[in-house]
């Protein structure tokens, strides 16, 4: 009888047990720990992803983002297909389509002792929706952001970004900047996601993550509590170097210690909405603390130890069109074509409401 009673008692333990158990993050081991900061953070990953369309075409592509994870110890696999989850703008490198993604993000990141430089081509981190993020670099070798907010004309090679920051080289669709999107549901506010603009972002919260830098820390948005805990909007400390533009790329920008909250690869070491406790993390930055745009926008280096593989994958060398460097020296015998398009196209390029200036002279398509 009181063998019985034991084993009824143990069963009914064990059941409540079952039952109360948190779930384990999908394709994953019960025994494998995903960080707080990742574990329910991908999107793109169940059928329900919406149809997005290429604003910069005049057909709808009807694509769909899609994401698959799964985890092992070291690393969470994400596979994607280079979609977004938001409609968006290919611009002049049309036009984005599928491409097949495999990234490794570490689960458990460790600072170095000493920083990793970003490829200055390519994938330096991805989004939560599996899109990567590139540096600041444009083909010619200038910034493409510094470009977007008309710091300098670029006549080696018309670039334009568009919607959240993004465009296409050929096929790849990619973030240079902002990526804030991707948490944004415009059909809440009536709005179309052609009005998106970083000024939507709340500001009386800390930002959600938004993507994962190949060193496995965290990407946030700009909003997030600084080594004081205080909730502001994280700024940069790089800053324009004398008489510099952007045209030079990253060589125009000098870091200065201070100068604004997060370090030279764009991190800090706070508190954040999934954890009680400090950690390292990285912020899409839109500002500078010396008031510029908040270069490098996203990471320009690795503070922990990046994961190699996933750097040659997103077009490394192949941003429309990484032709005028090698290794980021400029390749005289390989420069990019000069200029701009051979005739004035019906509307100014995505993200702009006016033509740039050298196309003034441009006998408008037929």
């Amino acid at each position: 009888m009181k063998l019985t009673a034991i084993l009824a008692v143990l069963i009914g333990i064990f059941v409540l047990a079952c039952s109360t158990a948190a779930p384990a993050p999908m394709n994953s081991s019960p025994l494998i720990r995903v960080p707080a900061y990742m574990d329910g953070a991908w999107l793109c990953n169940n059928s329900s992803s919406p149809l997005v369309d290429d604003l910069s075409t005049e057909q709808e592509e009807d694509y769909r983002c899609s994401l698959t994870v799964e985890y092992t110890d070291e690393f969470a696999i994400v596979k994607s297909n280079g979609i977004p989850n938001h409609d968006y703008e290919s611009g002049l490198g049309c036009c984005a389509a599928e491409v097949e993604y495999e990234w490794k993000i570490p689960l458990n990141p460790e600072l170095a002792s000493t920083v990793t430089h970003a490829p200055e081509r390519g994938a330096i981190a991805i989004s939560v929706n599996g899109v990567p993020f590139f540096g600041p670099e444009e083909g010619p070798g200038g910034d493409a952001v510094a470009l977007h907010f008309e710091y300098f004309v670029e006549d080696r090679q018309p670039i334009v970004l568009g919607l959240c920051g993004a465009h296409s080289a050929g096929t790849q669709f990619h973030y240079h900047f902002d990526g804030n999107c991707v948490h944004w549901h415009p059909e809440k506010e009536e709005k179309d996601w052609k009005d998106w603009d970083m000024a939507f972002l709340k500001t009386n919260e800390a930002s959600p993550v938004i993507g994962f830098a190949f060193d496995g820390y965290p990407i946030y948005g700009p909003y997030g509590k600084d080594s004081n805990n205080v909730l502001k909007e994280m700024t940069s400390s790089y800053r324009l170097k004398n008489g510099e533009n952007g045209y030079g790329g990253i060589d125009d920008w000098e870091y200065v210690q201070g100068l604004g909250d997060l370090d030279e690869c764009n991190g800090i070491t706070s508190t954040v909405n999934e954890l009680d406790k400090v950690i390292y993390h990285y912020h899409a930055s839109r500002i500078s603390g010396s008031g510029e745009i908040g270069f490098p926008y996203f990471i320009l280096c690795y503070s922990g130890i990046p994961e190699t593989s996933n750097m040659n994958q997103g077009g490394q060398g192949q941003e429309a069109p990484g032709q005028g460097r090698q290794n980021g020296v400029p390749d005289l015998n390989n420069r990019p074509p000069m200029g701009k398009p051979d005739c004035l196209p019906a509307n100014p390029p995505p993200g702009r409401d006016k033509y740039p200036p050298g196309w003034s002279d441009l006998i408008p398509c037929s």
